[in-house]
């Protein structure tokens, strides 16, 4: 085959796709994107859940299979898809980074039921589902916190350490501030849930304390 003839194959060839076969992608395209889009209800974290975010993952799932089916094989569709995508810009930053992850299972999945390759998908999207819900149970996570003590002028911070360091597995001073009139100190610390009381109490008890705070933190909001 010439140089010729090739570049002729590829500009003119085409897959031709049946109703039937174009039928079963678009469902199976269909039923994955709703099912990314109750694992990421279920799953996520944040401070804010966006419904519109998760309705976007639905259409990119099924926007990407439409596309995969309308460029098939034909290298001038293809080339022409890039053209017309890179025109498009998107304003709006992802401010979780696990919300990248899932645009990228979107677009996987997108491909793979435009491609026909439904197994990939199916079965990639299940272990995925799992992995995220699995991670979400907090397997490997130690509950951190955040420890807030204010007190005094004459507060000890040495005693408030000591304190805070026999209740807690991990501990980690995040920030201090002290003034001519009071003394702010906070801690990030790990410690099994339930057990707050018991370090509440014994910071209490130190002379110049006057209020104490313990916060539920997840790594997101710098101390």
């Amino acid at each position: 085959m010439s140089k010729k003839e090739l570049l002729y194959y590829l500009l003119e060839n085409n897959t031709n796709i049946s109703i039937a076969e174009i039928a079963i992608g678009i469902i199976m395209s269909v039923l994955l994107a709703f099912f990314i889009y109750v694992v990421y209800k279920k799953t996520y974290t944040g401070v804010m859940y966006s419904k519109n975010f998760n309705v976007t993952l639905l259409l990119i799932t099924i926007i990407t299979t439409m596309v995969m089916m309308i460029i098939g094989s034909n290298l001038a569709l293809s080339l022409g898809m890039v053209g017309a995508l890179s025109i498009i810009r998107f304003r709006t930053a992802v401010k979780d980074t696990k919300d990248s992850a899932y645009i990228f299972w979107a677009i996987a999945v997108g491909i793979a039921c435009g491609s026909g390759i439904y197994t990939i998908a199916i079965l990639g999207s299940i272990v995925i589902a799992l992995i995220l819900i699995f991670m979400n149970k907090g397997a490997f996570d130690d509950n951190t916190y955040l420890v807030i003590v204010h007190g005094t002028d004459n507060l000890d911070i040495d005693k408030v350490s000591e304190a805070v360091e026999k209740n807690c597995k991990k501990t980690n001073l995040k920030m201090k501030n002290v003034t001519s009139k009071s003394i702010d100190v906070t801690y990030e610390v790990s410690f099994v849930k339930g057990k707050d009381s018991d370090l509440v109490k014994d910071v209490k008890d130190i002379e110049g304390i006057t209020a104490i705070n313990v916060v539920t933190y997840n790594g997101e909001i710098a101390g």
